[in-house]
């Protein structure tokens, strides 16, 4: 039995997680920096983000399991666009962050709506990219089908 706890029996594993976490952190500041949220206003900035990471999760996780992808491929493309990219571009300490500041400065009712609709369009947004997945899953290849081409004997007319 190895002293070291799994995520540190896995450095590839980890720099996978950590190169995509640094990626999706930084689309996600540049998405903030670009349309930020003002105070008291709706914060559609981070809606629209969760929103996206929830469509995009599912979708990516729906492809892998519903196509041929090698099983060791499928975990590192798992989990650097999955918990790295989208880990880190969603933001649920964002959220809560800014839910804090609208009840804090009066605005309860608003609080409520975003938080609801973060909840119902993020679940409706994943239900959308386990549907977009499985589409995409379905483009590629027929798995029952050989990959190699069909023989064809010259002397047999068609």
């Amino acid at each position: 039995m190895s002293p070291f706890p799994p995520l540190l029996r896995d450095p590839p594993g980890l720099a996978l997680v950590f190169a995509g976490g640094a990626a999706g952190t930084a689309a996600r500041l540049g998405v903030e920096q670009f349309a930020p949220a003002e105070p008291g206003q709706w914060p559609l900035t981070t809606l629209l983000v969760n929103i996206t990471g929830a469509l995009v999760l599912a979708a990516l996780l729906e492809y892998l399991a519903s196509s041929r992808v090698d099983a060791e491929l499928g975990r590192g493309i798992r989990l650097f666009g999955g918990t790295g990219i989208c880990g880190g571009f969603t933001t649920y300490s964002t959220f809560a962050d800014e839910q804090v500041m609208l009840i804090r400065d009066g605005h309860l009712l608003l609080a409520l709506a975003y938080g609801g609709a973060t909840l119902v369009v993020g679940a409706l947004g994943t239900v959308a990219g386990l549907v977009l997945g499985a589409r995409i899953a379905r483009l590629g290849p027929d798995p029952v089908r050989s990959v190699e081409p069909d023989l064809v004997d010259p002397d047999v007319p068609r």
